[in-house]
């Protein structure tokens, strides 16, 4: 009885507290999306990422921030943070920890995915904790949009925040630690992970998801915001400039 109980108010958070994210949020201003990717760290930008007027950072790399340990390269701020919502510390998005994210800052927490799987997963948040806690979901005409090219595969969180932000009205987006799993993880993100092969063969295993199609389809994506400010760390540049 209790467990039903739980179910049905769980369905009763999900429907009153997930909405819709408004992507107007985001116009006009200059936004960083911090990936953990290695090519953010070791650079010294922390300071630089944290003059924009909106940090954007994915799954797990709110813990990396709580840590504290890289804060030089990566910021110590945090105001969007896209999250599968999938509490799986090994290939999920880490604990979805409300408390640590009020004390970081986090204006939003979004679960890009507007389709039934991912639904499933912001219910079973509210099923467990029966928080009365707001999440976003991105609009199912954007997640349809991005996901639309990919075919069979699913997009990875990094890939749905970066198509939803070059699809906002920003002033200037930059953009670092995002490889398209060509480089290693960044340190504190997969520790188990440190070379290059590891992300790929790991992200390929899950069999969910396709880092070279999202790679030559966000190249396609970049090419028709040509007319957009978007600046991208050394390490990125160097890979989209690649044929």
């Amino acid at each position: 009885m209790k467990k039903l109980l739980n179910v049905v108010r769980g369905l009763m958070l999900a429907i009153t507290h997930i909405k819709v994210f408004p992507q107007d949020r985001f116009r006009g201003k200059r936004i960083a999306i911090v990936g953990p990717a290695s090519s953010a760290f070791k650079t010294g930008n922390g300071a630089y990422i944290d003059g924009f007027d909106i940090v954007v950072r994915v799954n797990k790399s709110a813990l990396t921030v709580d840590a504290g340990k890289h804060a030089a390269d990566i910021g110590e701020r945090t105001d969007v943070l896209f999250h599968c919502f999938l509490e799986n510390m090994h290939s999920g998005g880490g604990k979805l920890d409300f408390d640590m994210y009020s004390r970081q800052g986090i204006q939003a927490v979004i679960n890009p995915r507007y389709e039934w799987t991912g639904l499933r997963n912001s219910f079973n948040f509210y099923k467990k904790y029966l928080m009365p806690q707001r999440t976003y979901v991105l609009s199912r005409k954007l997640y349809k949009d991005i996901g639309r090219s990919l075919g069979q595969y699913r997009p990875t969180t990094g890939y749905s925040a970066l198509c939803a932000l070059l699809e906002s009205d920003f002033s200037e987006l930059y953009i670092t630690g995002f490889t398209f799993f060509k480089t290693a993880y960044g340190d504190g993100y997969r520790d188990d992970m440190q070379q290059a092969q590891q992300a790929r063969d790991f992200m390929i295993s899950v069999g969910l998801h396709n880092p070279d199609k999202e790679y030559e389809e966000f190249k396609k994506r970049l090419a028709r915001h040509a007319g957009k400010d978007v600046r991208m760390d050394a390490e990125l540049r160097a890979i989209m400039s690649t044929q």
